[in-house]
């Protein structure tokens, strides 16, 4: 996984997102090549996370967007929406080995089918989706390096610095936390829930990078992952709803245990979290003026003391 320092905040602001781009593309070239190795559980989350912060990287940061053409950033969207489908899979199927011991035997044993199901799946997605990334992502990365270490050797140090870039960006994202946060209840749509988890997940990307230059970095990344989790346990119970369609007789015996995780969710939702967007609008705040370079005080202009004309006498 990609790390970094607190040197990158002093760069050019372009240059140091060209360096985080890059970090992540290598990031995701590492994880496509081991999903061919099929005993490696968390390959395709890597490369899930790799792809999301890439595109994150790219659309957040002004001269990085603009550089990086429309077509590379469309098919890097469709790359990562391939993977969609086989990562739905591995989680319900976790779902479902997580919970075992909540289940009689009698009905683990109606769940079989469904979970043979949802293991076949996973394995027809997995390999679809190999061989599109076999297609795809070869060429498109090659092309994209090229693009990111042109606009990186391009960029000059005239830029402001990276930490000022990434400040503003920072306080962005988290208003825009902060007000999809003020509208999250049980009756939002699921599409409204998860693109709060989406918000989430951009700020603690954006965040990542400049982590190590600020002192409560660590905890603030860890609080952004916290509510990224619970939104997610929201999402899955929804997507694994929609998965029960397809297996009747043991939709019953599984729908209560979502009815149930699902209204602990928001209740802890509503407990700890009901000032969320505000509280960590502030923390952002707080964090963006650590980040922003400091401005010098102007120097107090003070007139020269005359000199004193020396007396000529003849």
């Amino acid at each position: 996984m990609a790390e970094f320092t607190a040197e990158l905040l002093d760069r050019p602001a372009v240059q140091a997102a060209c360096a985080v781009a890059l970090a992540y593309l290598d990031d995701a070239t590492a994880a496509a090549a081991r999903l061919e190795d099929h005993s490696d559980s968390e390959a395709l989350h890597d490369l899930r996370v790799a792809l999301r912060r890439l595109r994150v990287t790219i659309r957040a940061y002004p001269g990085l967007h603009e550089s990086v053409p429309k077509k590379q950033r469309r098919r890097l969207r469709k790359l990562a929406r391939v993977t969609n489908s086989a990562r739905d899979a591995e989680v319900q199927i976790a779902w479902f080995r997580d919970r075992s011991v909540r289940f009689t035997p009698a009905q683990r044993a109606a769940l079989a089918s469904l979970r043979a199901r949802l293991r076949a799946r996973r394995r027809r997605e997995l390999a679809r989706t190999q061989l599109k990334l076999q297609r795809w992502f070869g060429k498109l990365e090659r092309r994209l390096r090229r693009r990111l270490a042109a606009v990186q050797s391009d960029a000059g140090a005239h830029e402001p610095p990276f930490r000022a870039v990434a400040a503003a960006t920072l306080v962005q994202h988290a208003g825009e936390l902060s007000a999809r946060l003020g509208e999250a209840s049980p009756s939002a749509a699921p599409r409204e829930l998860h693109a709060t988890r989406i918000a989430a997940k951009r700020l603690r990307y954006l965040l990542e990078p400049v982590a190590p230059g600020l002192p409560d970095g660590k905890a603030l990344l860890e609080r952004l992952k916290t509510l990224q989790d619970l939104f997610g346990g929201l999402t899955d119970a929804h997507e694994l709803e929609v998965a029960l369609k397809d297996g009747a007789e043991a939709a019953a015996v599984v729908a209560s245990a979502l009815r149930v995780e699902v209204t602990d969710l928001f209740t802890k939702l509503k407990d700890e979290w009901s000032k969320a967007g505000p509280d960590l609008e502030r923390e952002i705040e707080t964090a963006a003026q650590r980040l922003r370079p400091a401005v010098k005080p102007p120097r107090s202009f003070q007139r020269p003391a005359r000199r004193r004309r020396r007396d000529v006498t003849a």
